[in-house]
C-alpha cells in the first residue's frame, strides 16, 4: 500500500530559512543534511511520517552532473520560481512497483540509491524510482527506506525530531494546478489504481490529491500558482492556520 512520503518545496536559498520560517508557527522544522552525490541539501518538517521537504543546490557543479530527475527539475524550476515541485509515495517494495507500472504502460526509470548524513552523523539510506513522462507536470516519484516505518518513528521521537502535536498532525491533501484536469487525474487514478471523484479528486493512502484547471476560478490558485503545471496548496489536519498562509513562496493551511 501506498502512502503520501514526502512533498518536495523547492528554494532558492539555505534551508536553515525553512527553519526560522515555521518556528514563528510554532512548528519544528529540522536540519536534514547534504546529499553529496547530488549537490543538494534541505530541511525537513515533519507531520506523522509524512514531511514537507526543503530542497536547494549546494554544489550547482555537482547538481548540474546529475543523473537523478528530481535534482534535474530542481535545477529547472529554481530558475524560474520557489514552491513546491514534486510529491513522493512510500513502498515497501519498489521493485514489484517498478513491475507494475511497466505493466500499466508507465515508463518507469531505473531504481536510483539515495544517502543523506544527518546533522547528528546518522547515514539515512533509501531507494528511488521516476516515472518518465513528457508532459508539463512530472509524474510522482517513489521512495522505499532502509528502515521500517516503526523503526523510522521511533528514530524521529527519541532524537526529538517529531515533536508530539506534530506526531498527530496529517498532510491531509496537496492541490494542483493543471493544463487539463479531469485528463490528469484520469492518468493519475490509474497510475495509482484508484478512482476520481466527483470533486476531480483521487486518494492515496490517507492523502488526497486534487487537480485543478489553470482557468479555474479560484483565486488562491492564481495567486500562489503562476508556476505551470505544479502543486499550489497543502492542507494539513489539524489545520495549521485558520486561513491560507504563505511561506517561501508558496500556501499552507
Amino acid at each position: 500500500m501506498l502512502e503520501l512520503d514526502h512533498i518536495v518545496h523547492f528554494i532558492n536559498r539555505d534551508p536553515a530559512q525553512a527553519v526560522y520560517e515555521w518556528k514563528k508557527y510554532g512548528l519544528k522544522a529540522i536540519l536534514g543534511g547534504s546529499h553529496t552525490k547530488w549537490g543538494t541539501y534541505n530541511s525537513l518538517l515533519y507531520f506523522g511520517l509524512s514531511y514537507i521537504e526543503y530542497l536547494a543546490v549546494e554544489n550547482l557543479e555537482v547538481a548540474s552532473q546529475s543523473e537523478n530527475p528530481l535534482i534535474s527539475q530542481l535545477l529547472r524550476d529554481s530558475k524560474q520560481f520557489e514552491g513546491f515541485g514534486q510529491i513522493c509515495f512510500r513502498t515497501d517494495n519498489i521493485l514489484k512497483l517498478k513491475e507494475d507500472l511497466q505493466k500499466k504502460g508507465y515508463h518507469p526509470t531505473e531504481i536510483f540509491d539515495g544517502k543523506r548524513l544527518r546533522d547528528d552523523g546518522v547515514l539515512i539510506s533509501w531507494k528511488m524510482l521516476f516515472i518518465q513522462s513528457d508532459g508539463p507536470l512530472p509524474y510522482p516519484f517513489f521512495i522505499q527506506w532502509s528502515q521500517s516505518e516503526h523503526e523510522r518513528l521511533e528514530d524521529l521521537k527519541q532524537n526529538g525530531l517529531l515533536p508530539e502535536k506534530q506526531e498527530g498532525q496529517v498532510i491531509e491533501s496537496i492541490s494542483f494546478v493543471v493544463s487539463n484536469a479531469r485528463d490528469v487525474a484520469a492518468d493519475w487514478a490509474r497510475l495509482f489504481g484508484v478512482s476520481v471523484d466527483s470533486q476531480i479528486k483521487i486518494n492515496v493512502g490517507r492523502s488526497d490529491i486534487i487537480f485543478y484547471d489553470k482557468n479555474a476560478s479560484n483565486d488562491l490558485m492564481q495567486i500562489h500558482n503562476l508556476k505551470g503545471d505544479r502543486p499550489f496548496l497543502v492542507e494539513i489536519n489539524p489545520p495549521i492556520s485558520t486561513s491560507p498562509i504563505t511561506v517561501l513562496s508558496d500556501c499552507y493551511k
